[in-house]
């Protein structure tokens, strides 16, 4: 932009001093300066630019499993926390008289157990007496019958009592893990993001009390149209450009999805950041440059030289030192070349600067040639 300002103020200035020459000077032709190149063939990747929104690499809404009233709350927004830790304890009153109530069970069922099988033996021992004594014709089969089912309902009696045991044991186990849901701990490590709980209030499954989020790593979500998304791949190093911080990342492509969302047509598309030292915030907007393509043996020009009226194109191109303005059809754009698809060959010197200053047909002069096309 500035070497053409340049150039307009050079053209400006020979006008001038064109019209204070004598006068066979004033009658000669002035030449607008002009900077050229020719048109080369190149690869040109095909270079998407597009944003997304950082999202945590892992986030995690904890809300207790019972509904009571809120005992102590241990940690504050921007805490980091351990998978494990204790975030917020609720009265647990009753259940500890729940879990006291079922251990005196178990207390009961195991003297109920002992007493049976103390049963089963003083039954055991009046049956082998009262087998002796028949056997000895000194009592009848009736007597020794009626020892027998003494003997087998002592049996059974144990068996009852085993199940009342293995009920009772159930109950402390059951009054135990109800016991624990009071005690709310980190489901994952990572920063506390929000506590939206005070002491004293009351919680429940539907309370959305505390969010933790794992910021290493991070995440982009772009939506990308089904015109590029092919082009994506899993494990694909990508550059981030994160202008709230002022730096570049790399980061890589980690999943895309397999649909489409109904309501944009687009693919989600992650791609994950490292964030050790945490400076990368959620909600952050990342700008990133993703080449969809290759287009192989393009004809390309610097962007400069490519002007646009009304959505028309066209370029001016050199010929025998004279301006000629000629329509072309553009495909890519990449770094600062532009495909030209119609209109230009290899080998073609076009105005890159001074060319918004010419006419059609007009003689230039060449002050700068640039050469070949760069990208």
């Amino acid at each position: 932009m500035r070497r053409g300002i340049c150039l307009a103020i050079i053209f400006l200035f020979s006008v001038l001093m064109g019209g204070c020459g004598e006068k066979n000077n004033s009658q000669e032709e002035v030449l607008v300066p002009v900077e050229v190149s020719r048109a080369q063939v190149v690869d040109m990747s095909h270079i998407l630019d597009t944003s997304g929104e950082i999202i945590a690499g892992a986030e995690a809404t904890v809300a207790p499993r019972v509904s009571a009233r809120i005992v102590a709350v241990h940690v504050r927004m921007g805490d980091r926390v351990r998978q494990g830790q204790v975030l917020f304890e609720l009265d647990s009153t009753e259940a500890r008289n729940t879990l006291s109530i079922a251990q005196a069970g178990v207390s009961v069922a195991r003297a109920g157990l002992n007493k049976a099988k103390q049963a089963v033996a003083d039954a055991q021992l009046n049956y082998d007496r009262s087998k002796a004594l028949y056997e000895g014709n000194a009592i009848s089969q009736a007597q020794l019958d009626q020892a027998d089912s003494a003997l087998k309902n002592a049996v059974l009696g144990v068996e009852l009592a085993e199940g009342q045991l293995v009920q009772a044991e159930a109950n402390v186990q059951n009054a135990q893990e109800n016991l624990s849901n009071f005690v709310v701990t980190a489901p994952l490590s990572g920063q506390v993001a929000a506590v939206n709980v005070e002491n004293g209030e009351m919680a429940g499954p539907q309370t959305n009390a505390v969010t933790i989020v794992n910021l290493d790593p991070v995440k982009v979500r772009v939506n990308l149209s089904e015109n590029v998304v092919g082009a994506i791949k899993p494990g694909v190093e990508i550059p981030v450009d994160i202008k709230a911080l002022n730096k570049t990342v790399t980061g890589t492509v980690a999943a895309i999805a397999p649909q489409s969302d109904p309501a944009t047509r687009a693919f989600p598309v992650e791609i994950l950041l490292g964030n050790q030292q945490g400076e990368i915030k959620a909600g952050m907007v990342a700008s990133l440059r993703l080449e969809t393509g290759v287009s192989q043996g393009a004809v390309a020009v610097p962007a400069d030289a490519v002007l646009e009226r009304d959505g028309q194109y066209s370029v001016f191109l050199l010929v025998d030192g004279v301006a000629k303005e000629t329509p072309v059809k553009i495909g890519i754009a990449s770094g600062q070349l532009t495909e030209i698809k119609e209109g230009v060959q290899e080998g073609q010197e076009v105005i890159v600067s001074g060319n918004r200053l010419v006419t059609d047909s007009q003689k230039v002069e060449v002050v700068n040639d640039r050469g070949g096309a760069v990208n």
